[in-house]
């Protein structure tokens, strides 16, 4: 049976909070031990729609849930069981950190989990895709403790090692992490000096990040670092010459009354360097150029540059200068 959290729910991807907390209330109610107490097995459906429930009404953990499922990671694949909903605990730990079901007991500590940073791209590598190289700061794994904490493991007397506390009463009881021992199930009787108990520290780590063709501002790349997930938000930098709608490319030139008006050939900037743009004769300011190719590539298909091109008249004249515009006047143009 499947353990994608919007199934378990009974739920569309798209359903809003209001439609999520309605199911889980429903199926909590259903499932609640205290509602049946005749099955053996309700106390573990009742955990599953909780650990989903968890996941699904965090606005972060639901996006970074959706976003395994978008990139076509299914943490869920080859763990199906006979039981309905499955055990989900250990792939929940592993996800979230300590965020998830009820018998997180003795795993890695609930603050260990996604890491998220956000970094600054050039506007021509998100167009073209590219590598980009970077020093993030991130936590890892302390080697001082191997990610325990510290010493003497003791069973926390406030969640009795589930790493997990209820709050509500009856049917609409639900699971949190235990604040005391962190949703570890444990504490522990001297902390690491090193990480001060969080069995993690922050360390400079260097990233080797594949930017995809066409990537767009808040684009979020995931990786995987020392063992650990991260996500990586994009953010494109300006550039002085280009901006971008879509897969096309869009800029302006400025050229002078005689080149629209003999025509001209210029040579302009392009993704691939400079390139030659014809204008023709009698050419109108505020016209569009259209160099076909030279936008971006996006799902297999190449955008085009669009170049307006911009009229610069004289603001001053001199007395040989004047008196050709005068006979250009007199003419009639």
């Amino acid at each position: 049976m499947t353990k994608d959290l919007y199934e378990i729910l009974g739920v569309a991807e798209k359903s809003s909070p209001d439609e999520l907390r309605k199911a889980y209330r429903n199926l909590a109610k259903k499932n609640h031990p205290d509602a049946n107490p005749d099955d053996s097995a309700a106390e573990e459906r009742f955990k599953r729609i909780s650990d989903a429930y968890d996941i699904l009404g965090n606005p972060e953990k639901r996006e970074e849930y959706d976003l395994m499922r978008q990139r076509g990671h299914d943490p869920f694949s080859g763990n199906s069981s006979g039981e309905g909903f499955g055990d989900l605990s250990d792939i929940l730990r592993s996800m979230f950190g300590g965020g998830g079901g009820g018998s997180y007991g003795g795993g890695r500590p609930a603050s260990r989990g996604v890491s998220r940073v956000s970094i600054e791209i050039p506007f021509v590598t998100a167009a073209k895709g590219g590598t980009v190289q970077r020093v993030l700061q991130l936590p890892v794994v302390c080697r001082a403790c191997g990610g325990v904490g510290g010493s003497g493991k003791e069973t926390c007397g406030s969640c009795g090692g589930t790493g997990r506390i209820s709050s509500g009463q009856g049917f609409f009881s639900t699971m949190h992490p235990c604040a005391n021992c962190g949703g570890r199930g444990y504490t522990l009787k001297k902390k690491c000096a090193t990480c001060s108990g969080a069995g993690e520290v922050q360390s400079n780590e260097k990233v080797s990040l594949r930017i995809p063709p066409g990537a767009g501002d808040g684009t979020t790349l995931r990786t995987s670092v020392g063992g650990s997930t991260v996500l990586v938000q994009l953010r494109i930098k300006k550039d002085r010459f280009f901006t971008r709608q879509g897969r096309d490319i869009l800029c302006s030139v400025t050229v002078t009354a005689s080149q629209v008006v003999l025509g001209s050939t210029l040579m302009v900037r392009t993704l691939d360097g400079k390139a030659k743009l014809r204008i023709k004769a009698g050419t109108q300011p505020g016209t569009v150029l259209r160099m076909r190719g030279k936008g971006v590539i996006h799902n297999g298909v190449t955008g085009d540059q669009l170049v307006t091109v911009v009229v610069k008249l004289p603001a001053e004249l001199n007395d040989e200068q004047r008196l050709l515009w005068t006979e250009i006047k007199e003419a009639g143009f």
